[in-house]
């Protein structure tokens, strides 16, 4: 049942603009809560059967339950009622309680902290399947780990398959929403749509590289397990020529940084690691270029040049009107999902439109939540370090098994979408942000133990 709806809610976010549209997120917010039911029921039958379970730390559960539970803890204190003198003297709210007092409107005697409680609301509930996915990630089986994670690859292709026909002879199944010839998938735009795919590079990678190193050790049987890495190789080519195709910017260069680290810095056998190393680098080369020459140089590097630097642009603008916004709501933020009705008073002259979004995930988390999102970033980045720290010393002791390469290259898949969100908006996506969740819950599960082996081996055999 775990397996089940958890397939279910990561393969159906992305379908209808990337959930971001209130029927699919209700459905989303539905398919939530039906894992977190499974989860619920499978650790009372799991505790129930093992009355010694083994537990993590403490300290480490309680930083991993705060950061999965976040947006309802956040939500709620933001709703927290507070008598109408105090609220109107929080920094930030004196224009809003002049604002009633000339409209006439009659004190309720308490208002929440966020000024805009019905969008708080709504954020709590666009949540659950965030946790959802944050806790699926975490305590599923590594069984269905793995094949999560091969289903979320043959998600992405199938996106990166969609996009590309767009490009290509069927324009029409861009079903209107943008002009014909842009590749989009299932999103709005190709930002968004690259940062998908983005995620699930290092994993396609991973699984490419243990078909074919499987391929090898059972090359004495005739057929063996090449074929599987040759279709991994294809996913792998595809993922790479749909996000170069889509011409997102940000999502080209974090799409090459993750790549090429995942080729880099994964570990291989101690013995052979700078040929093989050199091997990795040139086969990475060599399939950038031709995913180039099938894409196109031309049209790639024209998107580069073209909408001037983004200092010079108006999302530079946006960034500059939402910290000046943070500052004028520290410490305790304007309130989760308030960001499109508060902007506008901070908007800057030049900026034209209604402006949802600050494309930087950083700053406008940091204008509603004030305080807390730099508490939770701080938790999360300690959460993270300490792992990266573990991996590490796993690997250079004693080498990382399938397991520990595949927490590794979620880690990847996660640090794709952490740059692009310093330009774009990819975690207010719900699909984008479940499948970010996804991976941070994957690389912070804890390291199976491991036998002491005289000598390393083989981490993908």
């Amino acid at each position: 049942m775990v397996f089940g709806s958890g397939l279910l809610l990561l393969g159906l976010a992305p379908i209808i603009r990337g959930g971001n549209r209130h029927v699919a997120l209700v459905l989303l917010e539905w398919l939530g809560l039906l894992v977190l039911l499974a989860l619920s029921i499978r650790a009372l039958t799991t505790a129930a059967a093992s009355p010694t379970p083994r537990h993590p730390p403490r300290h480490r559960a309680i930083g991993v339950w705060l950061l999965a539970l976040a947006p309802l803890w956040v939500g709620l204190l933001q709703l927290i009622p507070l008598p109408g003198g105090l609220w109107a003297a929080l920094p930030g709210h004196a224009p809003y309680a002049q604002a009633l007092a000339v409209a006439q409107v009659s004190d309720a005697g308490y208002r929440a902290l966020s000024l805009m409680p019905d969008a708080t609301w709504t954020s709590v509930l666009a949540g659950i399947p965030l946790m959802a996915a944050f806790l699926l990630a975490c305590f599923c089986s590594p069984a269905h780990l793995h094949r999560l994670v091969q289903a979320l690859v043959v998600f992405a292709v199938a996106q990166a398959v969609l996009g590309l026909l767009q490009m290509g002879p069927f324009p029409g199944l861009s079903f209107g929403l943008v002009k014909g010839g842009r590749v989009v998938g299932t999103f709005a735009n190709r930002n968004h749509f690259a940062s998908y795919i983005t995620m699930t590079v290092p994993l396609a990678i991973l699984l490419f590289r243990q078909a074919t190193a499987s391929a090898r050790g059972a090359s004495r049987r005739p057929g063996g397990a090449r074929p599987m890495g040759a279709l991994w190789g294809l996913a792998l080519f595809l993922l790479l020529s749909a996000v170069l195709a889509s011409a997102s910017r940000g999502g080209t260069v974090t799409c090459l940084v993750v790549t090429l680290l995942a080729v880099l810095l994964l570990p291989q056998r101690e013995g052979h690691w700078s040929a093989r190393r050199h091997w990795g680098m040139a086969g990475a080369a060599a399939l950038l270029a031709l995913v180039v020459l099938a894409v196109g140089l031309d049209a790639l590097l024209a998107r580069f040049e073209s909408e001037g630097a983004y200092l010079e642009g108006e999302r530079w603008l946006y960034v500059i009107g939402s910290w000046h916004a943070a500052l004028a709501f520290w410490p305790f933020g304007s309130g989760l999902g308030s960001y499109a009705s508060v902007f506008p008073a901070f908007q800057p002259v030049g900026v034209h439109g209604f402006i949802e979004h600050a494309h930087n995930d950083y700053v406008q988390l940091l204008m509603e939540c004030g305080l807390l999102a730099v508490a939770l970033g701080l938790l999360a980045l300690a959460l993270i370090a300490r792992q990266v720290v573990r991996l590490v010393r796993r690997a250079r002791r004693m080498g990382l098994d399938a397991a520990g390469l595949l927490q590794a290259s979620c880690g990847l898949g996660l640090l794709a979408v952490l740059l692009h969100s310093w330009v774009d908006f990819n975690l207010r996506i719900p699909a984008n942000a479940m499948l970010a969740v996804f991976l941070l819950g994957a690389f912070l599960r804890p390291l199976q133990p491991l036998p002491v082996k005289p000598a390393r081996e083989s981490v993908l055999e």
